[in-house]
């Protein structure tokens, strides 16, 4: 199986950009992140959806009282005001770290090993340092499907 048949091609996060920006980007995609550059065109690391709902919504001590939060939370009020707010945030203090990335030619079952490695579900997919696009566990997971469905 080669990665060719599962990358989805994507946009870069760019530096200057606001929150609802990469969530529609990820959206229309259908995957949980991007590459990120800085205003010189240097890949920097990326933006994720889960790390902007992360550490642009969650407090700390939410994240660590999860298991016991009940259902009515009196400290979360007005939540389409601070989802507004958050959509209009730019995306630098939400860049992580770079992660792993992997060409083109990669075997899927090597991507599944990174993937495994790094607790992610997804890689970019640069070739000579030209992006080509995300994978995902999910897409890696269709294709598996469709293997399957062949076969009868």
């Amino acid at each position: 199986m080669k990665l060719k048949t599962i990358l989805i091609p994507t946009l870069f996060a760019r530096e200057g950009m606001k929150v609802r920006e990469v969530f529609a980007i990820c959206v229309k995609a259908g995957v949980p992140a991007l590459p990120y550059l800085n205003s010189k065109g240097e890949r920097r690391g990326f933006v994720s959806l889960a790390g902007i709902m992360h550490h642009g919504c969650l407090p700390n001590y939410m994240v660590e009282l999860a298991m016991v939060l009940g259902d009515q939370l009196s400290c979360v009020k007005d939540a389409r005001t601070k989802v507004r707010e958050l959509m209009n945030h730019p995306i630098e203090p939400y860049v992580d770290k770079p992660l792993h990335s992997i060409t083109s030619e990669t075997p899927i079952i090597k991507a599944m090993a990174i993937l495994e490695k790094f607790h992610s579900s997804f890689l970019f997919v640069f070739d000579g340092g030209e992006y080509r696009g995300v994978i995902t566990a999910q897409g890696i997971a269709q294709r598996m499907l469709e293997i399957d469905t062949e076969q009868k």
